[in-house]
């Protein structure tokens, strides 16, 4: 049984297939158009899907769709009417788009995809639920989805248990974390469904002084239920995100592009407190209903790291289990799971072994690249002298573009499409934003080995696990020098554990360690800043020449930036 799921028409749009309920291909449409969070209808990545599969459009025998379009401009009309005349103008520059092509998914799936089948419109905050629970080890758990909204919900608790998710309680727009959140980002000047997580590691800087002003905003009970005061917030009815109200509690918004000063660091560490403890009251409180020590977490606010660090110290949850797509980007595999779980009623399960799950190419394929753009490049000898070669280089202070294997679903690089350096000295992190154009401000994660996460860090499990990134923690004290360029202003690191079944990248983190002592590297993604990460051998090249990294590494192959120019490498010696 092959089924298609599909999300769009928000943000991250993508396509995942799932074949007898394993996940068997994942991508989002930006790495295909690479317009970063591209949210139109994935057409790009359905061929891509298909074509690797080896299949066509008629062996699917389902197709799910991540929400309910019909109930969503329900509730954007019902929005209207409340808020009227005020939205005049917001709701009329969205009828179009709504009449034009988002509420005939049901039509494009049909006549521009060409599926006869059956198409199930699968809840927006149950694809979330399913894409976290259906993945996991667990075959009994509590689940939480946080997010901006989805058709009404903005929160939902459940219980999971076998192929099967019970809700039990919910929140509905417009009190929303995600969107408190994502008016912070909008008024420290960052991009709303974009920025967020810059907000986050701007958050180390400042001072939650303005904790008991956002208070104000958000009538917050012990059980985790929360309203927010709608006359803080426009977002119903204008473009703006915030009221007039609000810029007369916390000063004028700061401009996109101009300095940080100590008041934008102080709002963005107390939105991350109030966020953090509104997300701890929820889960005490599923915690209270399921008295399951298990717990699945989905949505856009599951990829709050730094909350997510703190869930072991602030909850009763022992085993935790965060989608590494939390966002939407993850919702058409999650469609796709509850089809096959939910609604079909199928009870076989296979827990998700990893996120690279995207395109891949052959050497022929790389080689005949390299050749068209007439690059002078070498080979490899084999996967030993790959991980000498490669680890020395990052042992001398290289950086290193990586492209290996199939491309990762998700916003994070997790060893497939990642730009590689050493953790250290402090300045390597200047070097690294520098390469890829990003603010000096925002810190990188380390890939480290799993066998000796405990010993580097402050994790909550002696062997912890951590594949997908979506956890910060401290650096113990006495490997914070050795870390420097990946311990953040408040001395944690996002983490990425890394073990055997990692295979090349697990390989090179061993060499390096046998290199320099240190267990761990400096990991990031393989992009520039406003651009998605690379999907293919060119655009890895074309970002390899327009900046100073040193190396490019493509499978077997690899390339000096002094090659370019034909000069001799001093890579060789």
């Amino acid at each position: 049984m092959y089924i298609l799921g599909i999300n769009a028409f928000y943000h991250d749009s993508a396509t995942a297939l799932i074949k007898d309920g394993e996940v068997v291909w994942a991508a989002e449409e930006e790495r295909f158009t690479r317009i970063k969070h591209d949210n139109t209808f994935p057409f790009k990545a359905i061929k891509y899907c298909l074509e690797s599969a080896n299949i066509g459009i008629a062996d699917i025998d389902f197709v799910a769709y991540y929400e309910k379009p019909l109930l969503k401009f329900e509730r954007i009309f019902q929005t209207f009417i409340e808020t009227y005349p005020f939205s005049l103008r917001p709701f009329f520059k969205s009828i179009p788009e709504w009449l034009g092509q988002k509420i005939k998914v049901e039509w494009l799936i049909r006549e521009k995809v060409g599926f006869r089948g059956k198409i199930f419109f699968v809840p927006h905050h149950l694809s979330h639920a399913a894409a976290s629970f259906y993945t996991s080890d667990f075959r009994r758990s509590a689940i939480l989805t946080l997010d901006g909204v989805g058709e009404y919900e903005t929160c939902a608790i459940w219980q999971g248990n076998n192929n099967k998710i019970a809700p039990l309680k919910s929140i509905n727009f417009p009190s929303s974390l995600g969107l408190l959140y994502s008016t912070f980002t909008a008024f420290l000047g960052f991009r709303v469904n974009n920025d967020e997580y810059k907000l986050m590691g701007l958050a180390a800087y400042g001072k939650p002084s303005y904790v008991d002003k956002i208070h104000k905003t958000i009538d917050l009970k012990e059980d985790g239920s929360f309203r927010l005061n709608m006359e803080y917030f426009s977002f119903r009815q204008s473009f703006s995100m915030w009221s007039t109200k609000f810029e007369k509690l916390f000063g004028s918004p700061r401009k996109t592009g101009a300095i940080f000063n100590q008041r934008h660091k102080d709002l963005a560490a107390s939105i991350q407190r109030v966020t953090e403890e509104v997300y701890f009251k929820i889960l005490k409180q599923l915690f209270l209903l399921t008295k399951s020590r298990n717990i699945c977490i989905s949505g856009g606010v599951a990829l709050n790291a730094l909350a997510n660090g703190k869930i072991f110290d602030n909850t009763s949850f022992k085993n935790v289990y965060i989608f590494g797509p939390a966002g939407d980007g993850g919702t058409a595999l999650g469609a796709a799971l509850a089809t096959y779980h939910q609604i079909e009623g199928k009870t076989k399960r296979k827990s998700l072994a990893g996120l690279c799950l995207g395109t891949s190419y052959s050497q022929e394929e790389i080689e005949e690249e390299l050749n068209k753009e007439k690059i002078k490049y070498q080979k490899f000898a084999g996967e030993d002298e790959l991980v000498k070669k490669v680890s020395a280089w990052l042992a001398r202070g290289k950086v290193v573009g990586w492209f290996q294997g199939k491309m990762e679903l998700g916003p994070r690089a997790l060893g497939a499409r990642s730009i590689l350096a050493r953790p250290y000295p402090r300045v390597m992190k200047d070097r690294v934003n520098e390469i890829k154009k990003r603010e000096p401000f925002r810190p990188f994660a380390g890939s480290v080995l799993q066998e000796k996460v405990n010993t580097l860090f402050a994790v909550p499990q002696k062997n912890f696990s951590a594949p997908y990134m979506n956890y910060c923690f401290e650096v113990r004290a006495k490997w914070q020098g050795k870390l420097a360029a990946i311990v953040h202003k408040d001395t944690t690191c996002r983490i990425q554990t890394v073990n055997r079944s990692d295979g090349l990248y697990y390989k090179l983190i061993r060499s390096f360690w046998a290199r320099t002592g240190i267990p761990c590297i400096l990991n990031t993604s393989f992009n520039l800043a406003g651009e998605p990460i690379v999907e293919s051998p060119a655009q890895a090249i074309a970002d390899f020449v327009k900046t100073k990294m040193d190396f490019l590494v493509l499978e077997n192959f690899w390339l000096a930036k002094n090659y370019l120019h034909g000069k001799k490498s001093l890579a060789t010696k």
